[in-house]
């Protein structure tokens, strides 16, 4: 089972590499994955190839892209493009409808022999440059370098194994953790909208929380303010199926595991700004999937296959 499941993972498994130059092969598919703040350089062999430059930092950074050089002829079909955010196959995290830049915005394209003036950077802890270079010797460098991002909102987690706090900082704003492999979670302590009452102490009023443990099936409940754990075979939260959905306050670790055998899985709190969501969880990579929760038929066809 553990060899079927990874089957699934090559998106990462194959794509991260340590070296700063950056090399096209021809029948490469030429895809990387950075987690460095470093310089990086390309230089085309004169292949047609769609590149993809991902790059991810930690998730309380954002990327900012600046590029020292850029020699990306527009002709026979040159171009280069700055994205906000991941694309895979269509699809792109954050997913449109929760990402506060509209879709056709967070791209920027580029081509020519002059470098772009300004620096580039994402609203989360990735970013995208996307590039088609035919003419051989023409290429570009770009410094990437990441930020403090004081409120991280939507983000992808490079560790399949962890604890993660979700937080909406009581905006009206819709937040999305990414995992790119199938997962457990258990949920640690949750506080989604909550309800509240006021003391009786005329001296010094205050709203104090009231405890209501964990609900279930909020959405369906008509609820405005939920936490969905999402598992799906590519990026957008929105593709994706649910596996759960809850609200509440609970202070207490639960030990019920929602299991999620999918190629990426995503948690997402749907926030109306009305109240200070959070909620704390604990994920572990899926290795043994007898009974999951949510079982994705790419996952299904791999096991009938295997």
């Amino acid at each position: 089972m553990f060899h079927q499941i990874l089957n699934l993972l090559t998106f990462f498994s194959t794509l991260i590499n340590s070296y700063n130059g950056i090399s096209l092969h021809h029948n490469s598919e030429c895809v990387y994955v950075k987690s460095e703040e470093d310089t990086y350089r390309f230089q085309s062999e004169g292949y047609r190839n769609i590149c993809g430059l991902y790059v991810i930092s930690d998730p309380d950074y954002l990327v900012e892209f600046e590029f020292e050089e850029f020699d990306v002829s527009c002709a026979n079909g040159g171009l280069l493009s700055v994205v906000d955010g991941w694309e895979l196959n269509g699809q792109f995290f954050p997913g449109t409808e929760d990402h506060l830049i509209p879709r056709n915005q967070r791209y920027q394209e580029y081509c020519g022999l002059h470098k772009p003036w300004k620096s580039f950077r994402t609203s989360q802890n990735v970013g995208l440059i996307e590039f088609r270079v035919p003419v051989r010797g023409q290429g570009f460098t770009v410094r990437v370098k990441f930020v403090r991002n004081p409120k991280p909102c939507n983000t992808v987690l490079q560790n399949p194994q962890g604890v993660y706090t979700l937080r909406n900082y009581g905006q009206s704003i819709n937040c999305t953790i990414s995992i790119i492999f199938p997962e457990s979670f258990r949920i640690l302590a949750l506080n989604v909208g909550s309800q509240s009452t006021r003391t009786d102490d005329l001296m010094a009023p205050q709203m104090l929380e009231v405890e209501t443990g964990l609900i279930k099936k909020c959405k369906e409940r008509g609820q405005r303010d939920y936490v969905e754990i999402l598992g799906g075979d590519g990026l957008d939260p929105h593709l994706m199926a649910v596996a759960e959905d809850f609200c509440g306050t609970d202070s207490i670790p639960n030990k019920h595991k929602i299991e999620v055998a999918c190629g990426n899985t995503a948690v997402r709190l749907v926030s109306t700004g009305t109240h200070d969501n959070s909620v704390t969880l604990a994920f572990d990579l899926l290795l043994d999937i007898d009974s999951p929760t949510l079982l994705c038929p790419q996952m299904l066809e791999s096991i009938a296959i295997n």
